[in-house]
């Protein structure tokens, strides 16, 4: 079996409760809870050159996965994870520069019809919706998506 956090976050953004990231203490974490592997989904924003620092600094431990957190939504608005291969993390960055672009502040959402335009080749993610976890992705934009979700997020 393995374990696997898919959900770290180490970029202060406006939808996060206050927070310092600490590399050591992730380091920390990944050894003393024997994590085969993470993915990192900042809040509609992924950072490529942190991203491989974090890869670099854990590469004797477990997998690091690239990953965003978007607000997505059509009449209100939820969160769904994205994780990519780490093998296409330089075109997963350039999409999520355009969700960066598109969500610049915690209100602000993109709509399902958006995202696929983004990623064309949503096949190649991993989604994970929040469900029963706030935000909750609304009820059509799952129907929307539902051939690209194999799985959904709960509150902890």
């Amino acid at each position: 079996m393995k374990k696997l956090d898919l959900h770290i976050h180490t970029k202060k953004t406006d939808s996060d409760s206050p927070f310092e990231f600490s590399l050591d203490k992730l380091k920390e974490y990944v050894e003393e809870m024997d994590i085969d592997g993470i993915a990192i989904v900042n809040h509609n924003t992924f950072d490529l050159k942190q991203f491989y620092e974090i890869q670099d600094a854990l590469s004797d431990l477990c997998v690091v996965l690239p990953g965003i957190e978007i607000n997505i939504g059509i009449m209100g608005f939820g969160h769904i994870v994205c994780i990519a291969d780490v093998d296409d993390v330089q075109a997963f960055d350039r999409k999520c520069q355009l969700v960066e672009a598109k969500v610049t502040n915690k209100t602000e959402k993109i709509t399902p019809d958006e995202l696929k335009s983004i990623f064309p080749d949503m096949n190649n993610y991993l989604w994970i919706p929040h469900c029963g976890k706030d935000p909750t992705v609304e009820k059509n934009v799952l129907k929307a998506l539902e051939e690209y979700i194999w799985c959904g997020e709960v509150g902890s």
